[in-house]
């Protein structure tokens, strides 16, 4: 292969990279301000005053905390990372092992929690409507509540059931099984 060729290969990857770069940035922004807009919304169930701060330059996700939490709360955070769209190794690879943008809820209640697990595995769980979820527990110890679970394009509507599981599990309303001791 000649020189002038190899040049022009490695010129069009590098276009080709940089043009991915700055379509999986505007995706992400896109991506972001949507599953923002369903966190904020499902977050009031919560309480009120919802902060939000963006990671990445609003291309890797956010963070929301409730500013003045509702009865049975002590404090709520909510983190959303964005699948990396802006580099394509990445995300292929990502995508691959079923990975979508990714959110943790993590709650301190005001009365103690025993410790219970939910495994979930990024499949659905039964009961709770979750399509993704990765995790679901309560324990005594901080954070009282935690709920992991993934949202694909079209079930964002997941953000808003996670917010109710874990509302009810911090609240004593709901209860999962005792995690297996052995």
């Amino acid at each position: 292969m000649d020189d002038a060729l190899l040049d022009r290969i490695t010129l069009a990857v590098a276009v080709l990279l940089v043009l991915w770069l700055i379509g999986g940035r505007q995706w992400n922004r896109r991506r972001a301000v949507e599953l923002a807009r369903a966190a904020r919304d499902a977050l009031r169930l919560l309480g009120d005053e919802i902060n939000m701060q963006s990671l990445g330059g609003g291309t890797g996700g956010f963070l929301m905390e409730v500013g003045r939490p509702g009865p049975g709360i002590r404090s709520a955070q909510l983190l959303c990372l964005l699948e990396p769209r802006d580099f394509p190794l990445a995300w292929a690879w990502t995508r691959w092992r079923g990975r979508r943008d990714q959110f943790i809820l993590k709650i301190e209640a005001t009365q103690p929690l025993r410790t219970a697990r939910l495994q979930g595995y990024g499949r659905p769980a039964a009961g709770f409507g979750l399509r993704r979820l990765v995790l679901a527990a309560t324990q005594p110890s901080s954070p009282q509540v935690q709920v992991s679970f993934g949202v694909a394009p079209g079930e964002e509507s997941d953000i808003a059931r996670a917010v109710a599981l874990a509302a009810g599990l911090a609240r004593g309303e709901l209860q999962l099984a005792a995690r297996d001791s052995a």
